[in-house]
């Protein structure tokens, strides 16, 4: 208890775990074993040695009893006794180039396993991340907590305090306490007395110049630190050496912050100032904003994972658990996100890290890709097999087309259609419900071979021929439709326009019409306004001499004059596009006393692809780089009509509006700036230019109000040294991402149309459809090796369906209708397995109004809302198989149904 008038000095044992960055994670769980081995030593021997904290994290517990399994309950044991804290996060996550579900399964999980043992630490702890994302106010709300401790992205001079009322778009509200002097300002403190007396006057004063609350955070540790294993006694010695002035208590840091907390509310005079939305404020090094760009490859890998796991595999998933078709796979869910979730610490997912590190990571995401993959294609076999066959012949097949978006979806796609190699089909015909034809385009068609694969006979191998085409299916959103494919039937080809290679280059459909110009860039005409968008995608490279974590502009950025190579035009009925490539020489790389670039050049190739569809109102852009200079970044420009006042970014559970000049107030290399697979320049309330893109999530506002940069690739190769000469092990060559890189982006002109349109249509770009086919014969497809080899038998072994007495699905279907500005962040089973869940959010700033009709699992028996952690909130009337609620601004709501 702290004694009146005295001032309280909490000391907080902790150690900041980074799973991976200059040393890869098996190198740091070396350390990590050591760590916790002596932690343990210490509690049990140390009485007075209170508390140690896990730096928040409950992965730390995976790793280190993958390697001490015997010691799982005396681990255990301290935790449930208070003295080793974790919690609430799994991870330390990244909160930019995650996706707003990550951050959430990462508190359901850490909070999950930290309760198992005996509850997790009560602070939304925040201490190293890149900046803080808006919502996170809410969220830490949403998972009971109301006070957030973190180390960057707040200007404690500009606001006056370094405790803030920190509140979310909604207006959710929690403590916010910045570490002025970081996470170790008394990172390990000397036992010698004379030293002491010069060390604890110096920390001390400097905390007390910042504030005025009598209640003082004291850090006792840093990335990677063990414990102070004499802290104890030097304790005892502060205590004889200030004790009549402090009171030093080795604390726990949710004890630190209520007692500041109540003595702020109880001071009017304390500064205690309101900060809205997302912190990412100071200057370069303390943001880190070039992580935004770090090895592209790693962000476009995440993405893709993030499209496999939460908007394909969990809604599949739960539709054929809702069904009764299958189970839903609950243990290996889990597994995949702990295993997506590895990927996602701030040092990890920013690419600032060692090569070996991001090796390892693309290993991690390699193999989320083979078990999702083989989990949906497992869901997707169910479903297809389910859909009615009663319009099918027997050599028919069904050919199911899913869409996981909230809009209707008549993109064009790539499709690989089989035949078996021995029927010989020549020719087919794609039928809708209605028995329309289909158009499309044989792109591509060979013979080839593929495993059959069975749990009960060996793999058998199929001779089939393969037609690769492109056409345009039609699927409503949250939804999927079904084809009829009909062998030896003449079909409808998506013809090609007499005019394809004539005149200038122009692409043209109802909505929009694109010029391209010789330098690579082109205009967009917008017919249902007129406004005419010119030189957009232009191609700008600069050097950079920063380093993974800052980039440092390095001499003028140049842009692409031209000229560029048509190499390819197509106008058919399914779309118009244009192909078109170039070289660039650009310098290869930085003089060795980083002074400038260097006089030899390298030679980059581009290739880029223009596409319209149809009926599109957006613009396909598809641009391959071949990279071969160090030290520099690729962009793209887009200027606008009239000066943007503001930008539009996807955001975590949110649409974030900054101003054009966000930033310009320190002083800054780049003022660059994330978002979530889409940005739109604001020249007007609701019109401007949006950019959708897969994988890339940095931008920044140029000038006055005049370009929208888009980062595409930025390569160096150091960490954070920068210096002539530098560390051996800093020096880190994939970060200059030399080689071939893919990026795919869309571009939007709009004019009254609102937040939540554009981010549904970014989901839609991102997320594309998704097809299976189905044999309605499917015996002849699922040919297995002979049981018994040199017999003559053949017989291949099978098991009854176990939904061969169910219901058929019809050809068209919906999983889940939601109607209203609401977006859908997650459609998954419980984490108790009692039902699904949905989370939606509200992205605009009025409430919505949003009906919900769950079309999965017939009448509703009741419907709770519930917090992110999927506790009861509020019993919501259900009407049949659906709800309606009225959705608050910026407002994030779940809902679990029975």
């Amino acid at each position: 208890m702290t004694t009146s008038g005295k001032k309280t000095v909490h000391f907080i044992s902790h150690t900041h775990w980074d799973r991976e960055w200059y040393l890869t994670f098996e190198q740091f769980r070396y350390r990590l074993v050591n760590l916790i081995d002596n932690v343990l030593d210490l509690v049990e021997q140390d009485a007075s040695f209170r508390y140690f904290h896990l730096d928040g994290q409950t992965i730390v517990l995976d790793d280190y009893l993958q390697i001490r399994p015997e010691r799982k309950e005396r681990l255990f044991h301290w935790i449930r006794e208070g003295r080793i804290l974790v919690g609430p996060w799994y991870e330390q996550n990244d909160l930019f180039l995650t996706s707003a579900e990550s951050t959430t399964r990462n508190l359901i999980e850490g909070i999950g396993t930290a309760r198992e043992l005996g509850g997790e630490m009560k602070v939304g702890y925040l201490p190293d991340h890149f900046g803080l994302a808006g919502q996170m106010p809410q969220i830490f709300r949403e998972v009971g907590l109301d006070v957030s401790v973190f180390g960057r992205g707040y200007d404690a001079a500009k606001h006056g305090s370094s405790f803030i009322r920190w509140t979310a778009p909604d207006g959710s509200e929690v403590t916010g306490i910045l570490m002025a002097h970081w996470y170790n300002n008394a990172q390990r403190l000397p036992n010698d007395e004379d030293e002491l007396k010069i060390v604890f006057p110096n920390i001390q004063g400097r905390e007390e110049r910042i504030h005025n609350v009598p209640h003082y955070l004291m850090m006792n540790g840093v990335d990677h630190l063990e414990a102070q294993e004499d802290l104890t006694a030097v304790l005892d010695k502060l205590r004889r050496l200030y004790g009549d002035e402090y009171e030093f208590v080795h604390g726990r840091l949710d004890s630190y912050a209520r007692a500041a907390i109540e003595n702020l509310k109880n001071n009017a005079d304390q500064p205690f100032p309101v900060v809205e939305g997302e912190l990412r404020e100071q200057f370069d090094y303390s943001i880190l904003s070039g992580t935004l760009s770090a090895r592209v490859y790693l962000k476009q890998a995440n993405q893709e994972g993030h499209e496999l796991l939460e908007k394909l595999l969990e809604p599949v998933s739960v539709f054929a658990a809702s069904l009764d078709l299958d189970k839903y796979d609950t243990d290996y869910m889990r597994y995949m996100w702990k295993l997506y979730m590895q990927n996602h610490p701030h040092d990890s997912i920013c690419g600032c890290s060692q090569d070996a590190v991001h090796d390892q990571m693309m290993e991690r995401y390699a193999n989320l890709k083979q078990i999702g993959g083989e989990l949906l294609q497992r869901k997707l076999d169910i479903i297809a097999k389910q859909v009615s066959e009663s319009d099918f012949r027997r050599g028919d097949q069904k050919l199911l087309v899913l869409n996981p978006s909230q809009t209707a979806n008549r993109e064009v796609i790539a499709t690989s259609v089989y035949f078996l190699l021995e029927d010989g089909v020549e020719s087919f015909r794609i039928e809708d419900e209605d028995g329309e034809s289909v158009p499309y385009r044989i792109i591509r068609r060979a013979p080839s071979k593929y495993y059959v694969l069975s749990p009960i006979n060996l793999p058998g191998v199929i001779d089939v021929n393969r037609f690769d085409i492109e056409w345009a299916p039609q699927a409503g959103p949250l939804g999927y439709t079904t084809y009829r494919i009909i062998a030896g039937e003449a079909f409808e080809p998506a013809a090609d326009a007499d005019d394809a290679a004539a005149g200038p280059v122009m692409l043209e459909n109802t909505h929009l019409r694109i010029e391209l110009r010789s330098n690579g860039s082109f205009d967009i005409t917008d017919k249902a306004t007129g406004v005419v968008r010119a030189g957009l995608g232009a191609f700008e490279e600069c050097g950079d001499r920063g380093d993974l974590y800052v980039f440092t502009q390095q001499g003028e950025p140049q842009r692409f004059d031209g000229p560029i190579e048509v190499v390819d035009v197509a106008k058919n009925e399914l779309y118009e596009a244009v192909t078109y490539r170039f070289v660039w020489d650009v310098p290869a790389g930085l003089k060795d006393d980083l002074s400038g670039r260097t006089d030899e050049m390298a030679t980059c190739g581009f290739k880029a692809t223009l596409r319209l569809d149809r009926n599109s109102t957006q613009v396909k852009l598809t641009v391959d780089i071949d990279n071969k200079a160090k030290y520099h970044r690729i962009r793209l420009l887009f200027p606008t009509v009239n000066p943007a006042s503001h930008v539009w970014a996807g955001a975590q559970y949110d649409v974030v509006r900054r101003p054009w000049d966000i930033g310009r107030d320190y002083q800054r290399s780049a003022f660059a700036y994330p978002y979530w697979k889409w940005v739109a320049s604001l020249e007007g309330d609701s019109s401007g230019l949006s950019v959708y893109a897969k994988g890339t999530v940095e931008y920044e506002a140029l000038g006055n109000g005049e370009t929208l940069a888009l980062t595409l690739l930025r390569g160096t190769e150091t960490i954070n040294v920068r210096e002539i000469v530098r560390m051996e092990n800093d020096i880190q060559p994939k970060g200059q991402c030399l080689g071939s890189y893919r990026f795919e982006l869309a571009i939007r002109p709009f004019a009254g149309v609102n937040a939540t349109t554009l981010y549904q249509e970014a989901e839609r770009f991102t997320s594309g459809l998704l097809t299976k086919q189905w044999p309605v014969d499917d015996d002849r497809w699922d040919r297995g090796r002979a049981w018994v080899q040199d017999t003559g038998i053949t017989t291949t072994f099978r098991r009854p369906d176990p939904n061969a007495g169910k219901p058929a699905l019809p050809r068209t279907g919906v999983l889940l209708k939601v109607a209203g500005d609401a977006m859908l962040s997650a459609l998954k089973w419980a984490q108790d397995g009692s039902g699904p869940i949905i989370r939606l959010y509200n992205v605009e700033t009025e409430a919505s109004d949003v009906r919900v009709t769950y079309a999965a699992g017939g009448a509703l028996g009741s419907v709770l809302q519930t917090n992110l952690l999927e506790e009861p909130k509020q019993p919501v009337a259900a009407e049949g198989s659906a709800f309606a609620t009225r959705l608050g601004a910026k407002k994030i709501a779940t809902f679990k149904l029975n």
